[in-house]
């Protein structure tokens, strides 16, 4: 055990402060990740008339970003481990610029989806490497703290998808409005390749096993290779628990959230872009208290991962329920009420990923939360294309709309499949925090 009193307090100082420098600029990154996750929702419209296509290839396209990004995780958490999260993050949200570049300049339906592949790849090797970063600069007990303000600030992009992002296209065009983004992009990539550091040493730093007298990750033993990680991942039922969770938790936001809740509003309750784009930021707003203050509650209050990670999934999964068996009777202002709580205890999603660590070897903690995050983003793609094809079974009203029937459907098949999970994971044996 180390004695951190020997440490010398300029270098304990170095680390704590320099951290923040390191978090701000992750931060950035990811408040882009979620913009373009759920930019399609209010784009939907723009995206049917110039390229003419139905729910069903409208699908396609906004889950492509998520198949991009669940072939991006494993990688993503291997090159975290072994190449370091600096090159890994700064080289992918580079691609992701070019790839939202592409996607403004698409001549074509196909050139669209080429160019939502490679947003989708980009961004899909950010996550990863903010959690090694986490993993790497903060205490054991400040990791679903962070990561929680992390998923607040993801979610200040989701806000900026929703009501600025219509503002914007009204004012230079979706395609402008992309390749706008795209630029910023680029922009951040320089910056993270300029100020993120791996670890605290690569500043002159203490480590932070070394701050709080702690063993050095991995001292004692032989470094723990892939292949090996992956095996010891595999093996545990606990983190099946929570890849199960994950995919269903997540993948009903994102089929929500992410696509059908944009022309669910405009074809249910008749509202127009800018009404219905105002109505969505709601749910990012949620998720923006959720995040931190479902992180504060697991480190400081609960000292429960799994207990909280209860509580946030079964009212989210309530928040279903008036979605699916009420539709357009609901009042506004209930409905408002809804997408808020909705976005607030989806929020609670974010400390699976404490959950997940806590459950695995520090020295393969990246690879763990990638090979995890496969499953995440494949079950955000599934839920979105099986939503359209449920929605696509049913007839186009005479009026052009589609069927409020076809949505309330799509809405059973999430709130079952929630319950599924939510009893899936309570199965799994709780560890200490």
């Amino acid at each position: 055990m180390n004695d951190s009193k020997s440490i010398p307090q300029d270098m304990i100082q170095k680390t704590l402060k320099y951290r923040y420098v390191i978090y701000v600029v992750v931060a950035l990154a990811y408040f882009f990740v979620y913009f373009h996750r759920t930019s399609t929702a209010v784009m939907a419209p723009e995206l049917v008339k110039a390229f003419g296509i139905a729910p069903t290839a409208l699908g396609l396209f906004s889950s492509m970003y998520f198949w991009a990004y669940a072939l991006g995780q494993l990688p993503a958490g291997i090159l975290a481990d072994v190449w370091g999260a600096r090159k890994t993050m700064s080289l992918f949200v580079l691609i992701a610029g070019i790839g939202a570049i592409v996607f403004g300049m698409a001549g074509s339906f196909n050139m669209a989806l080429v160019g939502r592949f490679l947003v989708g790849l980009g961004v899909g090797f950010v996550y990863v490497p903010a959690m090694r970063i986490l993993a790497d600069w903060f205490k054991k007990d400040e990791f679903a703290t962070y990561s929680g303000i992390l998923l607040a600030i993801g979610n200040l992009g989701s806000l900026a998808a929703a009501a600025p992002l219509v503002a914007l296209m009204g004012a230079i065009g979706w395609r402008s409005s992309m390749s706008s983004v795209g630029v910023i992009s680029i922009v951040v990539a320089v910056l993270a390749y300029l100020f993120i550091r791996n670890k605290p040493r690569d500043v002159g730093g203490a480590s932070i096993e070394q701050i709080q007298g702690l063993p050095e990750a991995g001292a004692g033993g032989a470094a723990i290779s892939t292949t090996e990680g992956l095996k010891q991942i595999c093996s545990s039922w606990n983190f099946w628990t929570i890849t199960i969770m994950f995919f269903v938790f997540y993948g009903t936001i994102m089929g929500f959230q992410g696509l059908w809740a944009g022309p669910y509003l405009q074809n249910v309750f008749g509202m127009d872009k800018a009404a219905a784009g105002k109505m969505l930021m709601l749910m990012p707003i949620g998720m923006i208290f959720g995040c931190p203050l479902s992180g504060i509650i697991s480190d400081k209050i609960l000292k429960s991962r799994k207990k909280v990670v209860v509580i946030g999934s079964i009212i989210y999964t309530l928040t279903w329920i008036p979605l699916t068996f009420m539709g357009n009777s609901i009042s506004t202002g209930l409905f408002s009420a809804i997408l808020f709580l909705f976005g607030f205890f989806g929020g609670f999603f974010v400390v699976l990923y404490a959950n997940t660590k806590e459950n695995c070897d520090t020295q393969i903690a990246g690879t763990a939360v990638g090979f995890l995050n496969v499953f995440v983003f494949v079950g955000a793609a599934t839920f979105q294309q099986i939503m359209g094809s449920i929605i696509a079974k049913y007839p186009v009203l005479a009026s052009g709309l589609i069927s409020p029937a076809a949505f309330k459907s799509a809405f059973m098949f999430c709130f079952i499949a929630m319950i599924v999970a939510i009893a899936i994971y309570l199965t799994q044996k709780e560890k200490a925090v």
